[in-house]
């Protein structure tokens, strides 16, 4: 493996396969790994101070998510996905968080969306300070996400909420790539009033709308990404 990368030590042995597991998700998640990268395990182990065995658990796992490919007698990499795969999660994405704002109009508390609010709030404030070049982007984002989530939460469907954080390995797949893009933060938090404004009236039918289109808009800004990725890339 090429390059620096953070992953430290467990300070305890409980649940120790879990916390492998969770530790090198997180680490391809935050871009610690770049796409195409080899990984090895046993380098893997070693800054973590575990043995194999758990890496080689979290990898099959990590396989399973689409986070990792195993390439026959080549070795373990960070999985690559193409514009058309691209394209499918983006779809996939939108009609199941689609579904999530309309269950979540549906079923939300009162004191949900107080604290949905609260978040609202510090996201935009956030936001105003990337847009003065103060704040981080990626910060920004990431607070786009919590909302996000939290409306999946509200759903109050746990098998959608499996699904949707199924797809969301996927999806953070991409950060990386639109994260130096003008105007990212602004593109993760666009329409989340809206949102808010619908779950606040318990409309389904609009929550649903606006983030299926919502999510379109995040498909078309990471296809145009990945299309000047490809003009700029050496041609063979």
């Amino acid at each position: 493996m090429s390059g620096v990368h953070r992953l430290a030590p467990f300070t305890d042995h409980l649940s120790l396969q879990e916390r492998t597991y969770q530790a090198l998700r997180a680490a391809l998640l935050d871009g610690e790994f770049p796409v195409g990268e080899r990984i090895f395990e046993a380098q893997v182990a070693e800054m973590l101070g575990v043995s194999r065995v758990p890496v080689r658990e979290a990898v099959r796992r990590l396989q399973q998510d689409g986070l990792l490919e195993v390439r026959p007698r080549s070795g373990i990499y960070v999985a690559s996905v193409s514009q058309d795969e691209a394209d499918d999660i983006y779809r996939i994405r939108a009609a199941l968080e689609g579904a999530a704002a309309g269950l979540a109009a549906e079923r939300i508390a009162a004191g949900e969306l107080e604290a949905l609010g609260e978040l609202l709030k510090r996201e935009e404030d956030e936001s105003r300070q990337a847009r003065q070049s103060s704040g981080s982007q990626s910060q920004v984002v990431a607070r786009a996400d919590e909302f996000h989530r939290a409306v999946h939460s509200y759903a109050r469907s746990p098998r959608l909420y499996e699904l949707l954080e199924l797809i969301y390995a996927q999806v953070m797949h991409f950060r990386n790539i639109t994260l130096s893009m003008p105007g990212r933060a602004e593109a993760a938090t666009h329409g989340h009033h809206e949102l808010y404004d619908a779950l606040q009236r318990h409309d389904s039918a609009e929550a649903e709308r606006l983030m299926r289109e919502h999510i379109d808009s995040a498909r078309r800004l990471l296809l145009a990404r990945l299309d000047e990725i490809a003009e700029a890339a050496p041609k063979r």
